[in-house]
């Protein structure tokens, strides 16, 4: 059966297993922290279609991530700065805004090797990913005269995507599609081919790469 999941609707794209930090200040989010602090996930993250985030009802993606807690912290003017963390992705059948937030129907999207995918080339693929992303942070070192610490960002091929997918400064657009790719080959495939082509725009162009801060040790939320 679907399930029923408050929704925040933001203007980046929340990648499984990625920190995401926010500061509540609406009256409406507020309202929704209150009733849902305790839940996990407390709510789904959706990226902004159309509309503003603030004081606005805007039209959003139908594939978000759910959101787990890890941190709050309350002030006396009622804003809330929360840490959260993201889990399964979720695909929106239906939403509304009677409870004076976005609330959605939702169907959770199963992110598993099917049993048509071999896990060796799936396993192989990763790898790739990985060699890749090395590859570009290589580039970026030599382009911005800068060091980067490595840090293998995980060990199972779709968590490996999806980490990578967080570090790499992907615009809004493209990050959504790789968040709605279902297939763990498709995404690891789509993954590859974005980043050596990142890294060839910016071994002929010298641009790209400043966003990232520090790549491997943290996410990014933008």
């Amino acid at each position: 059966m679907p399930d029923i999941l408050p929704l925040f609707p933001l203007g980046t794209v929340l990648f499984p297993g990625m920190i995401l930090p926010l500061q509540i200040f609406e009256q409406r989010y507020r309202m929704m922290f209150a009733r849902h602090a305790d839940d996990d996930p407390i709510f789904g993250v959706v990226l902004t279609l159309s509309g503003r985030e603030v004081g606005d009802q805007p039209e959003v993606y139908s594939v978000g991530t759910a959101a787990s807690l890890l941190k709050a912290v309350r002030y006396a003017d009622g804003r809330v700065d929360l840490a959260v963390r993201g889990g399964r992705r979720f695909r929106l059948l239906s939403g509304h805004w009677d409870e004076g937030y976005l609330t959605g129907t939702i169907d959770w999207i199963e992110t598993d090797i099917h049993p048509h995918e071999s896990v060796v080339e799936v396993t192989q693929l990763a790898a790739q990913v990985r060699e890749a992303f090395n590859a570009y942070l290589d580039a970026l070192e030599r382009t911005a005269d800068l060091v980067i610490e490595r840090t293998d960002p995980a060990v199972d091929p779709v968590a490996t995507a999806y980490a990578i997918c967080a570090m790499m400064p992907f615009d809004t657009t493209q990050r959504q599609r790789l968040l709605e790719t279902a297939n763990p080959t498709r995404l690891l495939e789509d993954l590859l081919a974005a980043i050596r082509r990142d890294r060839e725009l910016l071994l002929a162009t010298g641009i790209g790469g400043a966003t990232l801060d520090q790549p491997g040790t943290r996410f990014s939320a933008n």
